[in-house]
């Protein structure tokens, strides 16, 4: 710990210091105008502000022999974004924000970055048609426009959430599943008397990628979706209807600059949810989505590559309100050739390269992704919208590594859930058993066996203590299995479990505590796949012994709401017990401060 004496004293007094300024601007109120200011303003300043100062070691046997990797590294910034948001009168609103950087250790201007990080405007055209055009968020169903969460996440403890928000803030992502694009957004509504409630109706178009004026085109995607509610049918019951259709189409312009072959990919679906018994006591739903995709290659005028497949998603949901619990049941079939650009592009790049000791070892091999970084590493993080399945770690998601979207799967999903926010316990409970549709390099089908458990209890809450007290837990098993001859066969078990707990000592004055401790062990192949999702070779049997260990504890002090400082250290370490890299830990100190005004 000696190594970190000197930056701790400096991350330390940094951040108090800008803690006071800022503690006593919001309470002059100069942070934010009071209601009646408000009314009367045209233009309102709001942003974010940032100091992030942090040191990581490598130790471990992976060091023998290996000169040329830092023993430690140190790190950090200072950002500030300005938001400015104006409305010029009561139907039209733009913002903003300004964003100014610093990296730690550039002084007198060096490694500062000025930059334009968000611009939109949005509106009412006629009091009836909202518009907004530059930045903007879209979500539509999980199989055609859509941001699965994240692996290596069930019920992430508090105590890696600072350094999570950073990678949510930095890649747009919302508090849904949204996806941020840059083009222009419509939505307007309509209501009726007779049969139909309403009748919501939203289109988008959007620009993925410019064009280099040479060989690679403008790539744009566009959809809408219609949603369609009725009167109750039913009185006596509560039964209604709410239906809808979803459709999105990516493409490549190819009057843009001197490309002559482009992609074409547009994915179709319907969605319905009757409710047929809706009380005081319980309400039962049947509900799903069903569609279809295709994707296509352009040469000119020619078609030179054409595929399409179907899915399909459908169940009951059954709520018992008096117990605050929740039951549902799945079939989900998806096609092995269905392909959703907008649902299958994932977060997390594991061929990217990491931000933090990419290479270690006396060979310098690449390092493998491991929870350390999925926890801190915003390099492995993208928005991005991938033409091709990206690559995927089985140690992590197995059966649903595209989110549900997840090509080649048939068979069933099952969830339940207990308790809200206001509950002294939250519990969730997901699992599935899936089998792929058509093998892979063998006629021999996988089978997929999943089960995750997420339990948030408030302690405070049970014990009637003031201050705030939460215990988390998340776990995740997951087994993947094939039969055939000894090449063809497959077994891989995973286990991943979160402990987390956030202790309020004194008011404002938080203990965190958390850890994430990862076993895995088998064998798979992992398939090498090229341009339109087609399988361009496996390559030898990839053998799996894990173990993954992250820890970390410290303090955070919340001077307001959207306003703390936390200190904290991770310690983590990692075992490959079958192949030649050896093990290694790395271990890290980090003060991070966030103003948001």
């Amino acid at each position: 710990m000696n190594r970190y004496k000197s930056i701790l004293k400096i991350a330390i007094a940094t951040c108090i210091a800008l803690a006071v300024s800022t503690a006593t601007m919001a309470q002059d109120g100069s942070a934010k105008p009071s209601e009646k200011e408000e009314d009367k303003s045209i233009v309102n300043f709001n942003g974010l502000g940032r100091t992030n100062l942090l040191q990581t070691g490598i130790d471990g046997s992976i060091l023998d022999n290996d000169t040329l990797t830092p023993r430690s590294l140190t790190d950090g910034e200072f950002l500030l974004d300005l938001q400015i948001n104006a409305q010029p009168n009561d139907k039209t609103e733009v913002q903003s924000i300004l964003r100014l950087r610093n990296e730690f250790g550039g002084f007198f201007g060096a490694g500062m970055v000025i930059e334009v990080r968000e611009l939109w405007a949005r509106g009412i055209i006629a009091n009836a048609v909202e518009y907004r055009v530059g930045d903007m968020d879209v979500e539509m169903s999980p199989y055609t426009f859509f941001n699965p969460t994240e692996e290596g996440t069930i019920n992430e403890p508090s105590v890696f959430q600072p350094q999570k928000e950073i990678i949510y803030y930095e890649q747009f992502y919302g508090d849904q599943n949204t996806r941020r694009m840059q083009g222009a957004q419509f939505d307007f509504g309509l209501t009726f008397t007779k049969g139909l409630r309403s009748a919501d109706f939203g289109a988008f178009l959007a620009r993925v990628r410019g064009t280099d004026f040479l060989t690679v085109p403008t790539r744009l995607v566009t959809g809408g979706e219609a949603q369609f509610s009725t009167m109750t049918l039913n009185k006596e019951y509560g039964t209604k209807l709410d239906f809808g259709f979803n459709y999105v189409y990516t493409f490549d312009d190819l009057q843009s600059g001197e490309a002559t072959s482009g992609i074409r990919n547009a994915v179709t679906s319907f969605t319905g949810d009757l409710r047929l018994i809706n009380n005081s006591d319980y309400s039962i739903h049947f509900l799903g989505e069903g569609g279809f995709s295709r994707m296509s290659a352009k040469q000119d005028s020619l078609t030179t590559f054409s595929s399409d497949d179907y899915f399909i998603d459908i169940g009951a949901k059954f709520n018992i309100k008096s117990k605050n619990l929740r039951l549902q049941a799945n079939f989900v079939d998806v096609g092995p050739d269905f392909f959703s650009i907008g649902a299958q592009s994932k977060r997390v790049q594991f061929d990217a390269q990491k931000k933090y000791y990419n290479r270690a070892g006396a060979s310098q091999d690449v390092r493998q992704a491991t929870l350390f970084d999925l926890s801190r590493d915003p390099a492995l993080y993208t928005f991005e919208l991938s033409e091709n399945l990206m690559p995927y770690d089985p140690r992590f998601s197995n059966t649903f590594p595209y989110g549900k979207a997840t090509p080649n799967r048939r068979g069933v999903t099952a969830n339940a859930g207990y308790g809200d926010e206001e509950s002294n316990l939250e519990a969730q409970v997901d699992a599935a058993y899936m089998t792929e549709i058509q093998g892979q390099g063998t006629e021999e089908l996988k089978n997929f066996a999943l089960v995750k458990a997420a339990t948030t209890v408030h302690i405070n809450k049970m014990i009637d203590w003031q201050n705030g007290l939460r215990f988390t837990l998340g776990y995740q098993y997951e087994q993947t299995s094939r039969g055939g001859t000894e090449i063809e066969s497959v077994d891989l078990n995973s286990n991943l479990l979160e402990l987390g707990l956030e202790a309020e000592l004194f008011k404002n004055f938080e203990f965190l505590l958390g850890t994430k401790y990862l076993v895995a062990d088998g064998s798979d192949y992992i398939p090498q796949i090229e341009r339109f999702n087609v399988i361009e070779d496996f390559p030898e049997r990839t053998l799996i012994d894990d173990e993954e260990l992250l820890l970390a504890t410290g303090v955070r002090y919340n001077f307001k709401k959207g306003i703390y400082i936390t200190l904290q250290y991770h310690s983590f370490a990692a075992n490959r017990n079958i192949d030649d890299n050896p093990s290694y830990r790395l271990d890290q100190v980090f003060v991070l401060y966030t103003m948001k005004f």
